[in-house]
């Protein structure tokens, strides 16, 4: 079936889409990608390092509490640090530093919790001309301070 024009040419139905067209498209495409997807991938890393490193600041946080909780209520320093110790060790946490004292004069005790967080993505780094940048830290530390305060009648 062939239509006519205003100007009594003949038109096909045919397409004149030229065959090369499609595979121009998945080229720019595959373009597109290379240069999108390091951006979306480093977006990806850091949210789940995020992740991660604010579940160990909880997890110190919690020890933490838990550490000056039980000090304050059987007011003996050891057995808070005891608790920490374990709370630290479920959580399967590096401590670097964790202590748990009495505040002079007071029936209140404090935790002092540093622990050392180990990024997934560390080695990241991004190469440039002037040297490669390094995306996340490899390691850094996460501190948390609790005090509680019990009264006793």
């Amino acid at each position: 079936m062939k239509r006519c024009d205003l100007n009594g040419g003949v038109l096909s139905t045919e397409r004149s889409v030229p065959k090369r067209r499609h595979s121009v498209q998945w080229g720019q495409n595959l373009v597109e990608l290379a240069l999108t997807l390091p951006f979306v991938l480093i977006l990806i890393f850091f949210i789940i390092d995020s992740g991660r490193a604010w579940m160990t600041y909880e997890a110190a946080k919690v020890a933490a509490r838990e550490g000056s909780y039980v000090a304050s209520i059987y007011q003996n320093a050891a057995a808070g640090q005891t608790q920490l110790d374990y709370k630290l060790s479920l959580a399967s946490l590096k401590k670097k530093s964790a202590s748990v004292t009495q505040i002079k004069g007071q029936h209140a005790y404090r935790s002092d919790v540093t622990v050392t967080f180990d990024s997934l993505f560390g080695s990241l780094q991004i190469p440039t001309v002037s040297g490669p940048i390094q995306i996340f830290p490899a390691t850094f530390d996460i501190s948390y301070k609790a005090v509680t305060n019990v009264s006793v009648y």
